[in-house]
């Protein structure tokens, strides 16, 4: 049982060929879009980061269109919670702040058919993602700029993906 799960450590560890990285992007060209902030964030909503997706994608070529209606989804997922200094060190401090951490995640699922299944499942194809760790009160700047990171990654590797 050890060796098992020592073999998925490090399946899960071993680096993933680039070639790789961006085949799940093939034959994408529209992606309904889906924003999720959990907490809600005081500062940002998901309808400011979702029209950031959308004018990054329609400014930028190539680029999936967004249609509600296709069955690939483009997912944003932002957690990036409020912890006092306090939480983090074990103890009061005067003085203290607060501070913003958690990914911003941005993943591909398409829906695929796995054995023993009788109906297609979501499955994550490609995903990127970044750690907020700043002060709380910059948190909202550090979130669209981690958005616009995993884009630009987005972006990078679906342009690889639709080849020369």
């Amino acid at each position: 049982m050890a060796l098992l799960a020592l073999g998925l450590i490090l399946g899960l560890l071993a680096p993933v060929d680039a070639a790789e990285r961006w085949d799940g992007l093939r034959a994408l060209p529209r992606v309904a879009l889906e924003v999720t902030v959990s907490p809600v964030h005081a500062d940002l909503t998901p309808g400011e980061l979702r029209r950031r997706v959308e004018d990054v994608l329609s400014q930028t070529q190539p680029a999936p269109a967004i249609d509600a209606r296709t069955a690939d989804r483009l997912h944003l997922t932002v957690a990036v919670r409020s912890y006092s200094s306090a939480d983090l060190r074990g103890f009061y401090l005067p003085f203290s702040g607060f501070y913003g951490i958690g990914p911003v995640r941005l993943a591909v699922e398409r829906p695929a058919l796995l054995p023993g299944l009788a109906a297609p499942t979501l499955v994550q194809v490609w995903q990127a993602e970044r750690q907020a760790k700043g002060r709380w009160q910059n948190s909202a700047a550090e979130i669209l700029e981690m958005t616009g990171e995993v884009l630009a990654s987005f972006l990078a590797d679906y342009r690889r993906a639709l080849g020369p």
